[in-house]
């Protein structure tokens, strides 16, 4: 970066240096004067300042003032991102405490504003009807994916958690009403637009579940449900959109086991009178849980 090469000054002469100070400490003037005043302005001349922009690995003088310019604002939004991140360095665990509920609520509310009730309102009604349900994930999606496989298998529904296709797997299962979960943060994975693409060709119902960054997955897909995310630059950033996608699944889940309450009632009713914690062996019952 030209901002960097000017502060480290490595290698520079005093000439150099003279108008690197200068370009730092005025960054702004160089989109409003020449080469030759620069180097007035510098008390050199403009054969230095060429000489100076060939040091920094740059064409020309119009080359120094774009690049100039735009790492300029990239630093501005860098500073602006940091400025509305939820911790610090001083951050302390007491506020910790506080901060991450605060991320949570945001995340729910603001999803829940984005969402569209007649379009969930569809897509509960083919989950219905459905005799599958895939949900498809990468990376930490993969884990929304798996976490909301448990909950549906919990009310009886076929469900599973894919990374990947498995063309076999979903010649096999033509013959039956399936319907796709996509998961994507961005709504820009590739994989999950090439997922979505085969999976229309065959003849799924596909739902999206992510931001719109990019509308490519949004247009492949049946129905797509948008989720808040925020752009953070520390890992933090996370906790938004899966919040947010966690919360749209568990809707999607909610609504369909009141679509059937009396069975999935009498289910847990089940579980209660035959619970596995009961068994001499609980440490199987806890593997269990935890897979």
């Amino acid at each position: 970066m030209i901002i960097e090469q000017l502060e480290e000054k490595k290698n520079f002469t005093q000439t150099e240096i003279q108008i690197g100070d200068y370009i730092l400490k005025n960054p702004f003037e160089l989109s409003k004067i020449t080469a030759e005043e620069l180097g007035r302005r510098t008390f050199t001349s403009k054969a230095s300042i060429f000489r100076f922009c060939k040091k920094l690995g740059i064409s020309g003088y119009d080359e120094l003032r774009r690049r100039l310019e735009h790492e300029i604002n990239e630093q501005n939004r860098l500073k602006m991102l940091l400025d509305q991140e939820p911790i610090g360095r001083d951050t302390s665990l007491k506020d910790l405490m506080s901060i991450v509920p605060s991320v949570y609520d945001t995340a729910v509310s603001r999803t829940k504003m984005l969402l569209d009730y007649s379009a969930v309102s569809r897509i509960v009604g083919y989950m219905k009807r459905a005799d599958k349900l895939d949900i498809y994930g990468g990376g930490i999606t993969y884990s929304c994916a798996s976490a909301a496989r448990f909950k549906f298998l919990s009310i009886g529904m076929d469900c599973n958690a894919h990374s990947g296709v498995n063309e076999h797997y979903i010649m096999a299962s033509r013959e039956r009403k399936v319907v796709a979960l996509l998961l994507s943060f961005t709504g820009q994975n590739p994989t999950m637009i090439q997922i979505a693409r085969y999976l229309k060709e065959n003849d799924i119902y596909v739902v999206g579940i992510g931001g719109v960054e990019s509308p490519e997955l949004k247009d492949t897909c049946d129905e797509y449900i948008e989720i808040f995310q925020r752009e953070l630059v520390m890992s933090m950033e996370i906790l938004t959109p899966f919040t947010s996608m966690n919360y749209a699944l568990d809707i999607l889940f909610g609504a369909l086991l009141i679509e059937d309450y009396e069975k999935n009632l009498k289910y847990s009713v089940d579980v209660i009178k035959h619970s596995f914690v009961d068994k001499p062996d609980k440490s199987f019952y806890a593997d269990f849980l935890d897979e």
